[in-house]
């Protein structure tokens, strides 16, 4: 049987034509693009190219564009390296030092870990309570506000449960009540799956990453706004590549798949807007066929949800046990806890958003990528109907 893969918020397959891109520039634009022949001024070009592309898919006119190497690295390079420069600009000015960092409380590890570890050099980094659909509202975040706050960095879309926070409404109540404070975002989940533009979010920074939408891995980018006051201190010295906030040979051939994958993400948006909520509402009415009681976690509106992703705590069950199960039907998902083997008991996100403690490992993830067929998505509640008859 051929296998469903659902578990496109881990990682996406590489899209064909993003391959080819890759392939084609790893073959014949191999040169440094810092070399000053013309293989290499051809690769510098290749990657400039690549660069405008992106920024056009992801309508970011007004942003420049760091390619990096991870989404992760993205957002340490987005959170620490612009609040340690905000508070080297305070201290240069001889400005009192804006020392507190504001972090969603729902937000992915890694922007946490970049937020959370900035206490080690004299941050106040406090989280911001969501809600029961793990969202944050402007009034909730107006409540932290003052004009000693660095930064606030909150997701777009919760790579969990698929939440949208209302980015440009909090955007403009950070502007309003504490307008020294950086606004950073990780758009990973959200980034090539929204119809918005980035120019119509107005956040300083922004973070994607190339292989949630069909690039290739070792590839992302962190979108500066070009209203910033000042850039981020990067983390490596070298050879000033990036305009010297990302030093390290440019990886040429990610770069121009990360452009296509971006191209084809907009081109797909354009010519159906509800590719993935028409396929997620599929997926819960045929889950919920199958298991009646099963509860589908994250907002009800489907302006407040990421159609990609799906959410479900399917009591009776547990979620790693389920994963298992619904493999040996062909059927790839993944787990919305944080499972034991990585070494963790529960999740931070079901935990922030008060998710009775019952069902916190029974929860599954699926995510989609768009594409899938009505039979496909059919495959998903036979599945689930027979597995719910070993769970009485």
């Amino acid at each position: 049987m051929e296998s469903l893969y659902l578990d496109h918020a881990a990682t996406a397959p590489v899209l064909p034509d993003a391959l080819s891109a890759f392939e084609s520039a790893a073959r014949e634009h191999f040169a440094n693009p810092g070399s000053l022949h013309q293989a290499g001024a051809d690769a510098a070009r290749l990657l400039e190219k690549s660069r405008a592309s992106l920024q056009k898919s992801m309508g970011a006119e007004r942003y420049q564009i760091v390619f990096v190497g991870t989404g992760t690295e993205a957002n340490f390079l987005g959170i620490q390296g612009l609040a340690r420069s905000a508070a080297q600009a305070a201290a240069g000015n001889g400005s009192a030092k804006p020392n507190r960092i504001l972090y969603g409380a729902a937000e992915h590890p890694a922007a946490r870990e970049a937020a959370c570890r900035l206490r080690a050099e004299g941050f106040q980094v406090e989280s911001i309570p969501v809600d029961s659909q793990g969202l944050i509202s402007a009034d909730s975040l107006a409540q932290q506000l003052s004009n000693d706050v660095a930064l606030v960095t909150i997701q777009w879309a919760n790579n969990e449960i698929g939440g949208l926070n209302p980015l440009a409404d909090l955007v403009r109540t950070v502007r309003q009540l504490a307008p020294q404070a950086i606004f950073h975002t990780d758009a990973v989940q959200a980034a090539g799956k929204r119809p918005e533009w980035f120019d119509q979010l107005g956040a300083d920074a922004i973070s994607t990453a190339a292989h949630k939408i069909g690039g290739v891995r070792g590839c992302a980018a962190l979108f500066l706004h070009q209203d910033l006051a000042h850039s981020p201190i990067p983390f490596f010295a070298g050879g000033g590549h990036e305009n010297g906030l990302r030093a390290g040979t440019e990886n040429v051939a990610g770069a121009v798949a990360f452009a296509e994958a971006a191209r084809i993400r907009r081109e797909r948006l354009s010519e159906d807007p509800s590719r993935y909520h028409a396929r997620r509402e599929q997926l819960i009415h045929g889950i919920l066929g199958a298991w009646p009681n099963a509860v589908v976690l994250g907002p009800t509106n489907s302006n407040q949800i990421q159609g990609s992703i799906l959410s479900v705590a399917l009591p009776g069950a547990r979620a790693e046990t389920l994963l298992h199960q619904l493999e040996t039907y062909g059927i790839l998902v993944g787990s919305g806890s944080a499972c034991s083997s990585k070494g963790h008991t529960t999740s931070p996100v079901l935990t922030a958003m008060a998710l009775p403690t019952e069902l916190h490992n029974c929860v599954l993830r699926f995510s989609i990528d768009g594409t899938e067929l009505e039979p496909e998505l059919q495959r998903v509640r036979a599945a689930l109907a027979e597995i719910r008859a070993l769970h009485p």
